[in-house]
């Protein structure tokens, strides 16, 4: 009797949670976060540290475009949802591209680059306007995390980067952990000293 009981609490904690996260994630979707601290998870790291396996290894999926340098330009926020049926996973640009399901995670891929061409220009510029992404897959927990360009030290030659990335950069990453209701994930790649991350 003990062990059910057990069971029922730990699946009524779990719809709670699943709840609480999607009516935080809809307080978002109508601007409440410029008034109140909404709980957050943000993802920070070097150029190049790694970012973006650790978030596909979290979500269980390949959808993340990678490439050699600065590829995160504009902060992604990733709204994952568990689904209990082993369908295909799918997504959803809820603010940008918000009537259109996502099956094919190489579209996914393709999508990111072009929204943030879009914002950001094509010559390596950096926003701080988030791409809001919706994920829904068995594969994933219920979570909200927040990627974060890496922290850039030197500008990229012929690009449309100012001179002061690394502070713009800096202070992007300082603006989420500044937040007490941030939760924050430093990614460090293996082979570096952690007393020299500048995630840490």
């Amino acid at each position: 009797m003990k062990q059910g009981g057990n069971q029922e609490d730990g699946s009524l904690m779990y719809n709670q949670l699943k709840k609480f996260i999607n009516v935080i994630d809809e307080l978002r979707d109508v601007g409440l976060q410029q008034y109140i601290s909404l709980p957050r998870i943000a993802v920070l790291g070097g150029q190049s540290a790694g970012k973006s396996s650790v978030l596909e290894s979290i979500v269980g999926l390949d959808f993340l475009p990678r490439n050699e340098g600065l590829c995160t330009r504009r902060p992604l926020e990733l709204r994952l949802t568990h689904l209990h049926d082993p369908t295909k996973p799918w997504a959803v640009f809820s603010e940008e591209i918000p009537n259109k399901k996502f099956f094919d995670m190489k579209e996914v891929k393709e999508q990111i680059l072009v929204l943030t061409d879009k914002v950001a220009g094509q010559n390596r510029g950096i926003v701080d306007k988030p791409i809001v992404l919706n994920v829904y897959s068995h594969t994933c927990p219920d979570l909200t995390l927040i990627d974060l360009p890496g922290i850039t030290k030197i500008r990229l030659r012929d690009s449309d980067q100012p001179e002061n990335i690394e502070q713009i950069t800096r202070s992007m990453c300082h603006r989420y952990m500044s937040d007490p209701r941030t939760i924050i994930l430093v990614v460090v790649p293996a082979n570096a000293d952690m007393t020299t991350s500048d995630g840490l």
